[in-house]
């Protein structure tokens, strides 16, 4: 007897552009985002949710997150502050707004991507500066 091949696509074909864990990562990005602008916490004013990366297994999810804090240290640990006492009832949100069997525990990491953007910038400048120069 032969076996039937299976005509269904893959997860990342033609048909389904994204990964559930992207979709889950976008869902999680957007409710985090909503929350937070809802709660209106002073300390998270300058504060952008990016991105949040899900693991394969739905167990983890990583929320990462801009501040422009124009170098101010004392403010950053005023925003991680903020964030780690805010975890637990963005948890609940991301609980209730999920439907799967498993919900990914959340915690935050910094993205620096924009701040290297723009020290990258610096250089840039620099360099075209001292060309002119010469």
């Amino acid at each position: 007897m032969s076996r039937r091949r299976s005509t269904r696509q893959q997860a990342t074909g033609p048909g389904r552009p994204f990964q559930r864990t992207d979709r889950i990562g976008e869902t999680i990005r957007e409710l985090v985002a909503g929350e937070l602008e809802r709660i209106g916490d002073e300390r998270l004013d300058l504060v952008t949710i990016t991105s949040a990366d899900v693991d394969g297994d739905l167990a983890r999810a990583r929320v990462y997150y801009s501040a422009m804090l124009a170098g101010a240290e004392g403010r950053l640990d005023e925003v991680i502050e903020a964030l780690d006492e805010l975890r637990w009832p963005l948890q609940k949100v991301i609980n209730r707004n999920i439907r799967a069997r498993k919900t990914p525990q959340i915690s935050f990491e910094r993205d620096t991507s924009i701040e290297a953007g723009l020290r990258i910038e610096e250089v840039l400048a620099g360099l075209k500066a001292t060309d002119e120069e010469e």
